[in-house]
């Protein structure tokens, strides 16, 4: 029970969390019902209600008597976004100290490890919802400056110079051998980022027990889709509609939708973005980990060339 009430809290803490960064919540804006949930998650209300019970904890949601589950004023406040965070960070100093970093070295020193150079990234798939997906992401998270490339593109003898001059080309499983054989060609480092577990699982629960929808704006993608979730079960309930090309309207209004990113800017402010799923955040923790050391390493290479020159220079003096 402790461990389906902790996957719950996480599904239902991205969601705030992602619905706040996208602008789809704010404080006050209601949060569905642990009835409603309990049906989404085939889960028990006493489970569902407890893992909103540690968004409380969080400071995240209010849960009203007889009113109802609101997203809570400090879910944007000033203060910290959850009580732990402050355990958290006293952990991460002090293994900082232990490796001789004194804390108040400690938030340059990052900052050093992540904004010393300009690291650039290729972003490679075959459809734009997938490549602005990869863009956004690695620009808003990482930092990355990104440029998309549709991976066409790529099957003629020269590379395009967007490709040429990144320092790291990122795609999915899906091209990884195509990307890894011109990385090789052209010497650079890649990357292949792959989805969160509870990112895929929450989609395959959900088709379990009724449709889901996606809003894309590539066709492409819509073709793409349902190959990626063939294996689940309820694969069959799966629907992708295509902005412009399909009638977004006829979407069912408690069916449970995800916006593509692409999709999401050509939306604007249309009703249907007030009740999707919000999912900001979609890399696994080794995409990320993959991610990190990149930047990092590339960082770190760049400041000890600074500081190699900087020796040069006093020595020439």
């Amino acid at each position: 029970m402790a461990h389906r009430r902790d996957e719950i809290a996480d599904v239902l803490r991205q969601r705030v969390v992602g619905g706040l960064h996208l602008g789809l919540l704010k404080p006050g804006s209601r949060l569905p019902s642990v009835r409603t949930l309990a049906v989404e998650f085939d889960s028990d209300p006493r489970v569902v209600l407890a893992g909103y019970r540690q968004l409380e904890l969080d400071g995240l949601v209010e849960l009203r008597p007889r009113s109802g589950i609101f997203v809570a004023d400090s879910a944007v406040s000033g203060g910290e976004m959850f009580p732990q965070t402050s355990e958290w960070v006293v952990g991460v100093l002090v293994q900082a100290l232990s490796r001789g970093v004194p804390p108040v070295e400690f938030p340059e020193r990052v900052r050093g490890c992540l904004k010393t150079v300009r690291v650039t990234a290729a972003c490679i798939e075959c459809n734009g919802d997938q490549i602005a997906g990869l863009c956004e992401e690695l620009g808003r998270d990482y930092g990355l400056v990104t440029t998309p490339i549709d991976i066409t593109r790529l099957r003629g003898s020269v590379a395009p110079a967007e490709v040429a001059d990144a320092d790291l080309l990122v795609t999915t499983s899906y091209h990884a051998a195509e990307v890894q054989h011109l990385a090789e060609r052209l010497s650079k480092s890649w990357i292949a980022v792959s989805l969160r577990p509870e990112f895929v699982a929450e989609a395959i629960r959900l088709l379990e027990h009724g449709e889901l929808y996606f809003v894309a704006s590539d066709p492409r993608f819509a073709e793409k889709l349902p190959t990626m979730f063939a294996s689940a079960p309820g694969v069959e309930r799966l629907r992708v509609l295509v902005v412009g090309r399909d009638d977004i309207s006829t979407i069912p209004p408690n069916a449970p939708t995800y916006v593509m990113a692409a999709a999401r800017r050509q939306l604007a402010n249309l009703p249907l973005l007030a009740r999707v799923i919000p999912a900001p955040r979609v890399f696994s923790p080794e995409s990320a980990q993959a991610l990190l050391r990149f930047i990092v390493s590339a960082n770190i290479a760049a400041i000890r060339e600074r500081e190699s020159a900087e020796l040069e220079s006093i020595a020439a003096r």
